[in-house]
């Protein structure tokens, strides 16, 4: 029996386009990019029309519009407003915005207005020169969106490239899931739109020995803010509470409050659906696939000797 010399031909190996992952990422990222297209297109349009946006960063306005809220405003006219209307405007000789509700009319056509969460009105009325416009519609927590899109657009970008430039094709996608999930957490610290509350006031009881805190909570999540050991408030976004400090010290002075997500039911199930989204994107796209040349090299010519890999007779 022979053994005749045989040539091994492997079939080629078929290997898929790597962009942010083998084949689904280009219509992905084609879609991301119509939609970001779309809505600088819509904003520009709104602004055009004479319509305005802004992001709330202050509590003021408690839970009708909470801190990290997209509010869009449209010119009015003074006398086609009512109590109870929110509109934004700019105090004379101030640059920053101020959203607040309409609590009275004077007698001259100004308004009097006051945020839900103050105690007393705006010290100045609010004329049409000051007024740009009533707020028509507003989305909690899409502003906190809208105030991160620039730093991950740009961490998205940075990754794209220097991954394109600088990682094996068979590891691209794997390091780009975890930069685009470092890119977010960047944002998320910078921006620290979750979990914030923010320390209004301090006072002290009636019996004058203990200090109490006066909270607002500027994040997203339910959160429990803790003063004193065993002494805690749970909020909602836009909510104010107070919570015990202690021994009191001197009233207004030095205060530490701590703040953590406390969730609970659906809370539970949303965050935990977000947080394994990268997992999924993993499971879903995986690795681009080896070629050969990764696997092994190229064999030669070689003679069957009792290794089963010629043809014999």
């Amino acid at each position: 029996m022979t053994a005749w010399p045989f040539e091994h031909r492997s079939a080629p190996t078929r290997v898929r386009a790597g962009g942010l992952a083998h084949g689904l990422p280009v219509p992905v990222l084609v879609v991301l990019l119509l939609a970001v297209l779309a809505g600088l297109s819509s904003a520009a349009a709104w602004q055009a029309t004479g319509g305005r946006w802004a992001v709330v960063e202050t509590p003021s306005m408690g839970t009708a519009v909470p801190v990290g809220s997209l509010i869009l405003t449209r010119p009015r006219p003074l006398d086609r407003l009512d109590v109870g209307d929110i509109v934004t405007y700019r105090p004379p000789n101030l640059h920053s915005w101020y959203t607040h509700r309409v609590v009275a009319v004077d007698a001259d056509g100004s308004l009097k207005v006051q945020g839900d969460a103050n105690g007393t009105p705006d010290p100045f009325p609010v004329t049409q020169d000051e007024l740009v416009g009533q707020v028509v519609q507003h989305w909690p927590g899409l502003g906190w969106a809208v105030r991160a899109l620039p730093t991950v657009l740009l961490g998205v970008v940075v990754l794209l490239g220097a991954t394109h430039l600088y990682v094996n094709p068979r590891w691209r996608s794997s390091v780009r899931v975890v930069g685009i999930c470092l890119v977010f957490a960047i944002a998320t610290l910078l921006l620290r739109p979750f979990v914030h509350p923010v320390l209004v006031a301090t006072t002290t009881d009636t019996d004058g020995t203990t200090m109490r805190a006066t909270v607002a909570s500027t994040g997203i999540l339910p959160t429990r803010v803790s003063g004193a050991p065993g002494q805690h408030v749970d909020l909602h976004s836009g909510e104010i509470g107070s919570v015990a400090l202690g021994p009191t010290a001197t009233p207004g002075g030095p205060a530490m409050v701590n703040g953590t997500a406390h969730l609970t039911g659906w809370w539970i199930v949303g965050v935990g659906g977000v947080s394994l989204l990268p997992m999924l994107w993993v499971l879903t796209v995986g690795l681009t696939p080896a070629t050969r040349t990764d696997r092994e090299k190229p064999p030669g010519k070689q003679t069957g000797d009792g290794d089963g890999d010629g043809d014999s007779c």
